[in-house]
């Protein structure tokens, strides 16, 4: 029980700390230690429950996600709302068509997070279209890499 009170204690401390960056629109996303300070905690905590397969720990983690993603859509912060959607839907081994709207640090976070998920067997498939089923792949498609700007070799 301990354990559960002081977890919930730290998730509303992650989630306040993203909601004071996402209240104050006089910082620059570029600019911002503390956006890209509370970035790398949730990627790196993304990344353990993932690679780890901590399933009940990722649905966990899918929560917080979601809290942060609606509070960032609240506040209009598009930029912040599109990257924790992408990282949630990567959490379901989906890469959704919205990861290349993605730039600075969040394109940056989503490229380190990507690289490492790739070479580590968690699966990940492009979104299906509408009324397409989803099909997982070892990796994603050269179309994908290449909005992304990674160089595709043959």
């Amino acid at each position: 029980m301990y354990r559960t009170a002081v977890r919930a204690k730290k998730k509303a401390e992650v989630a306040e700390e993203w909601a004071s960056l996402a209240r104050d629109d006089q910082l620059s996303d570029e600019e911002d230690p503390g956006l890209q300070r509370s970035i790398n905690e949730v990627c790196n905590k993304g990344l353990r429950y993932m690679l780890r397969g901590e399933t009940n720990r990722l649905l966990d983690y899918r929560d917080e996600l979601s809290r942060f993603g609606q509070y960032f859509s609240d506040q209009n912060n598009v930029a912040g709302a599109t990257f924790i959607y992408v990282l949630y839907k990567m959490t379901e081994h989906i890469l959704p068509k919205q990861m290349v709207s993605l730039e600075g640090i969040y394109l940056e976070a989503f490229r380190k997070m990507f690289g490492m998920l790739e070479d580590s067997g968690w699966q990940l498939s492009s979104e299906p279209e509408e009324g397409e089923e989803l099909d997982l792949l070892e990796e994603p498609t050269d179309e994908d890499l290449q909005k992304l700007g990674y160089t595709v070799t043959e």
